[in-house]
């Protein structure tokens, strides 16, 4: 029995060692998704991301450098009257993440990151104003199904949305 308990440990430590991440140095990965919730109307944002695997921090993360772009039909309301308008809203900027290549998984990536991105409203009100400067602060993850295929969810906020979801491939 304790032949068997060891043999067990060594094959469950073997595994672990040779699992290869899903995201590494020169990894190239875009998704594509929808967002929502927003703060003009109901209809969900459009999204596309990209980013390269660069900076190794030692064996529990890399740094990647991307970028995203985002697409959202508003709709604004105004009075007590149902005068709504509705009005084209853009996002576009670079980002950069943090991997976490503590899981040894060949099936999921767990990353954080920071950005900035132009936010270009195509309705100019007093309030928000027609282009504005705006932060993207996001954490999120991606479950690889295939070798080069898989879903991706964020949680973040581009000025657009909160929260985004859709499909991640690889090259």
């Amino acid at each position: 029995m304790k032949k068997l308990i060891i043999l067990v440990v060594i094959a469950t430590l073997g595994v672990g060692l040779n699992a290869q991440n899903v995201f590494n140095k020169g990894s190239i990965m875009f998704n594509a998704g929808i967002g929502g919730p927003s703060s003009y109307g109901f209809i969900p944002t459009v999204n596309f991301s990209g980013e390269v695997g660069v900076i190794p921090t030692g064996t529990i993360g890399i740094v990647s450098f991307g970028g995203l772009a985002e697409f959202q039909l508003g709709q604004y309301t105004y009075g007590y009257l149902v005068n709504n308008e509705n009005f084209a809203r853009f996002y576009l900027g670079p980002r950069a993440a943090w991997h976490f290549l503590g899981l040894k998984t060949n099936d999921i990536d767990v990353y954080a990151g920071v950005g900035f991105g132009i936010v270009i409203n195509g309705k100019s009100d007093t309030f928000s104003g027609n282009t504005k400067v705006h932060p993207d602060v996001f954490a999120g993850g991606r479950w690889m199904f295939g070798e080069n295929m898989g879903l991706f969810a964020e949680l973040g906020y581009t000025g657009l949305s909160f929260a985004k979801f859709g499909i991640t491939f690889g090259l």
